[in-house]
């Protein structure tokens, strides 16, 4: 065997594969921060703007009920004619009117009440749909820097799997080794091409979702992301902290309450029935009635009017049960939501833990794969291990670069989720020690 080719064929390997950390430039970088996506985002996210006019909306619905508790102002009139018997009359009716509802038993006050409730509800809604794109859009980023680095390796290993079949048709040629060993190679080459196609794939459809969130019109433009899965050790999370801001600041806890305040708002609509109502109503002007107009001069009545309900058929009573125990449900079912969000955040942070955990023992397996891989390639050389030998190392230390990559990706998606349920924006950092 020409042994000085030989041993560039083993250094060239050595370098695409050892040569390549996680954290190098790959060929596959864009030029889209994350920053940059987060900006583009909160101005364009269509999901922002509907949230936004929803709370708009409600707002103004809002306002517009206070004027039940306010006076009605009107002018009425038009011409009328009557006749009884041998009289007949005729004129124009024209004056002021002014109606206030005074008391309704608490009724139109539960309604603002109940508005007030819906519009404080999407005011919450719209700021935690603004955290939730920024998340969104965060979790894309990490998962395409995933994919991106990921296909770079399967790149790598490809170059290094066709520099090492060179070898073993080296060896062949001399006669050292059988067609076996040059099979071993085409077999992962085809592996590590078809991975490749699949990671394709996963990139143009994480692109277009993020296209999405970006509101952009055109998905089919590539959003090729910058930067790397690095190893974040900068910031620790808080679970007291996360823990304490739930009933305050998470959007599901947040509906559960709303949900049961308005229930109790109708609770309180529905005993307004049982309860009297006091109206004031004056008119000043030409004021008519069915029998004449009294157009000669400007009149005025006033009317103070009180209504005492009896009997209603069981239906005020019964629209009263109904709504005390709407009150209950709606009361178990919010302390049911709490329950299942706190373990649920007991549940990120265990997972958190475990995944940081396991990236320490991952980088150690990372250390070790690189020096089997070492050792088998000088092995290789010599002779003492074959080309199974060597796809398995090259696998190996393959599937422990991935994995590290993975379990970072996995590590900074779970701290979104841990943002996510008390509606933070992660770039703020207000739940960190």
């Amino acid at each position: 065997m020409n042994q000085p080719l030989c041993f560039r064929h083993l250094v060239l390997v050595g370098l695409l594969l050892l040569g390549g950390k996680v954290s190098a430039h790959h060929p596959n970088e864009g030029s889209l921060t994350l920053e940059q996506l987060l900006k583009e985002a909160e101005v364009q996210n269509l999901d922002i703007k509907e949230a936004e006019s929803q709370f708009k909306s409600s707002e103004a619905l809002a306002s517009s009920l206070n004027g039940r508790l306010m006076p009605q102002l009107s002018v009425e009139g038009g011409p009328l004619t009557t006749k009884f018997d041998d009289e007949k009359n005729s004129g124009t009716a024209v004056y002021g009117r002014a109606e206030w509802n005074l008391y309704r038993g608490g009724r139109d006050s539960s309604e603002l009440d109940k508005a007030k409730i819906r519009s404080d509800l999407d005011r919450k809604k719209y700021e935690a749909v603004k955290s939730k794109v920024i998340r969104e859009v965060s979790r894309i980023y990490y998962e395409l820097l995933f994919f991106l680095e990921g296909s770079d390796l399967k790149q790598k290993a490809i170059e290094m799997n066709q520099e090492q079949m060179k070898l073993a048709k080296l060896k062949k040629s001399s006669g050292f080794t059988s067609s076996a060993d040059v099979i071993e190679f085409e077999l992962r080459e085809a592996t590590l091409n078809s991975d490749l196609k699949m990671l394709t794939q996963v990139i143009t459809e994480k692109s277009r979702e993020l296209s999405v969130l970006l509101g952009r019109s055109d998905s089919s433009i590539p959003n090729l992301v910058k930067g790397h899965l690095t190893r974040e050790s900068s910031t620790t999370l808080n679970k007291e902290n996360v823990l304490s801001r739930l009933n305050m600041s998470n959007i599901e806890i947040a509906e559960s309450q709303a949900e049961l305040k308005l229930s109790e708002k109708d609770a309180a609509i529905a005993r307004s029935g049982y309860l009297p109502s006091l109206d004031l109503e004056a008119k000043y002007g030409k004021i008519g009635n069915e029998e004449k107009i009294f157009a000669e001069n400007n009149n005025y009545s006033v009317m103070l009017k009180l209504s005492v309900p009896l009997f209603s058929g069981f239906e005020t009573m019964n629209q009263t049960k109904s709504a005390r125990s709407a009150v209950v449900a709606r009361n178990t079912a919010a302390s049911r939501k709490t329950l299942l969000i706190i373990a649920e955040t007991e549940n990120l942070f265990s997972q958190l833990s475990t995944l940081t955990d396991r990236l320490n023992l991952e980088e150690k397996n990372l250390s070790k794969s690189e020096d089997y891989y070492k050792i088998t390639l000088g092995e290789y050389r010599r002779g003492v291990k074959n080309s199974p030998d060597m796809v398995g190392a090259s696998e190996r230390l393959l599937e422990a670069r991935i994995r590290n990559l993975e379990y970072r990706k996995d590590y900074y998606l779970t701290k979104l989720k841990i943002y996510e349920l008390v509606s933070s924006d992660p770039n703020k950092d207000e739940i960190s020690k």
